[in-house]
């Protein structure tokens, strides 16, 4: 059984499909690369897992489990963790309480103090920055201290969506360096990211999002002609 599915999900905003039947499966321990274009409807697919959008239609199971009508709080406590784009720290707290809140349904304990330091152990940077305002960080260490806080849910299935946005190229690598341990630690990743080659190479196993709709999936699809020319451009193709 996968541990995410996700059966002929539709959603709309008012008159405007924005998801029409999209399918996709996350196994254990996978590491799956969701791409498509700008208003593809990426992001409207991880606010549906996490119940911040309604579907209209399909299906949605953690381990057949269904995740429809419940609250975002609940389906984090099965284990999902969402990093949103944008990386939504919050801001006027500090680096410490942001990354408290990411252990909110459990008590503080001395397991909790302990995934704490080790978050902090693979981010060393937000054990310097421990007691400053999360607004005060550059955008790589607010990206770190998002992820370091969705760890500290103890994720099964870790939503990441475009992690690398807006960050200089050496800080993106090392966000994707951190996707690629945290999957060889048998965390499951769903991400969607920007950088379609560089997403494409890191994941196994990806899906291509077009206007809504899944329009290309399996291995290997760094490698498909028609990818690279969609989303990685004549360059990539050798043009």
């Amino acid at each position: 059984m996968s541990l995410l599915t996700i059966r002929n999900v539709k959603v709309a905003y008012g008159k405007v499909v924005a998801l029409d039947g999209v399918s996709l499966t996350v196994g254990e321990g996978e590491l799956v690369t969701l791409v498509g274009t700008n208003g593809a409807g990426k992001s409207t697919l991880m606010k549906a897992i996490m119940g911040i959008v309604r579907c209209s239609a399909g299906e949605i199971e953690c381990e057949g489990r269904s995740l429809f009508g419940r609250e975002t709080h609940d389906i984090a406590r099965l284990g999902i963790a969402y990093v949103p784009e944008g990386r939504g720290t919050l801001r006027e707290l500090s680096v410490r309480e942001n990354l408290r809140l990411g252990a909110f349904w459990r008590p503080w304990d001395a397991e909790a103090k302990s995934d704490l330091d080790r978050v902090l152990a693979r981010f060393p940077i937000l054990a310097e920055r421990i007691n400053q305002h999360a607004g005060t960080l550059s955008g790589g260490e607010q990206q770190m201290l998002v992820i370091g806080r969705a760890l500290m849910s103890r994720p099964r299935l870790m939503l990441l969506d475009e992690p690398s946005l807006g960050l200089a190229p050496l800080i993106g690598q090392r966000i994707f360096d951190i996707v690629a341990e945290l999957s060889a630690q048998g965390v499951a990743v769903l991400l969607v990211e920007q950088n379609a080659h560089a997403a494409l190479k890191l994941a196994k196993r990806g899906y291509v999002l077009d206007m809504g709709k899944i329009v290309l999936e399996g291995e290997g699809l760094a490698d498909s002609r028609l990818v690279r020319e969609a989303y990685l451009g004549s360059e990539a193709c050798g043009l």
